[in-house]
């Protein structure tokens, strides 16, 4: 990871997603894709797998493929089998990985739930009927783009997320402006609640356009 890039994702973990909602409309996952921990703010790098067949061996694949500080995004076709579980999680700690994407359902809840602070998880749901180790899959499905919740996804895209759900960044860049924009709101807000509690007219406070 380039000094850049680290700089990046070090000013992103500053701003809440829904101050970026304020000022982005597009690549916002549908909700249905929620938190199933309760993580800290998930910033970092996708790395894709489209997960065409239940295939166990595939989601391996895409485990030591991935590289400290990504986020291992995974579309699971039909959505009925879960990919991931304890194994998986703590194989996505061992290898950096800060978050798991799933455009499906997930299992081991409790277990996920312990490493929380270690890797957020996001899923459709809970299932306990899991992939299998049936070598099913012919060619990669490691780096191949993926569309999580309505929203297209490729590896190298920033991938954002917290207890509202999750953001996709494309190609891995935010406009500078924008991200100035949300910085300001965040470091405005509390000022802006402390005059609202305090009384003041809200007619002066709230604006309400030309």
């Amino acid at each position: 990871m380039t000094l850049e890039h680290a700089q990046l994702l070090d000013a992103l973990r500053e701003v809440e997603l829904p101050t970026l909602g304020h000022f982005i409309e597009d690549g916002f996952v549908d909700p249905r894709v929620h938190p199933v921990t309760r993580s800290p703010q998930l910033v970092g790098f996708a790395r894709t797998l489209d997960l065409r067949e239940p295939d166990a061996y595939e989601v391996n694949r895409a485990l030591l493929a991935a590289r400290p500080g990504e986020v291992l995004v995974i579309r699971v076709a039909g959505g009925a089998h879960a990919p991931v579980g304890a194994v998986t999680a703590r194989a996505a700690i061992a290898q950096g990985a800060v978050g798991i994407v799933v455009d499906g359902p997930v299992t081991d809840v409790q277990a996920l739930r312990e490493t929380q602070d270690r890797l957020a998880v996001y899923a459709t749901g809970l299932t306990a009927r899991t992939t299998k180790r049936t070598g099913a899959l012919a060619g990669s499905a490691v780096d191949q783009p993926v569309v999580i919740g309505g929203v297209p996804v490729s590896t190298g895209d920033l991938v954002l997320g917290d207890a509202h759900g999750v953001l996709v960044l494309p190609g891995g860049r935010i406009d500078p402006e924008v991200l100035s924009a949300a910085q300001a709101s965040d470091r405005d807000e509390p000022e802006l609640l402390a005059r609202i509690a305090a009384g003041e007219s809200l007619a002066s406070l709230l604006p309400i356009g030309p």
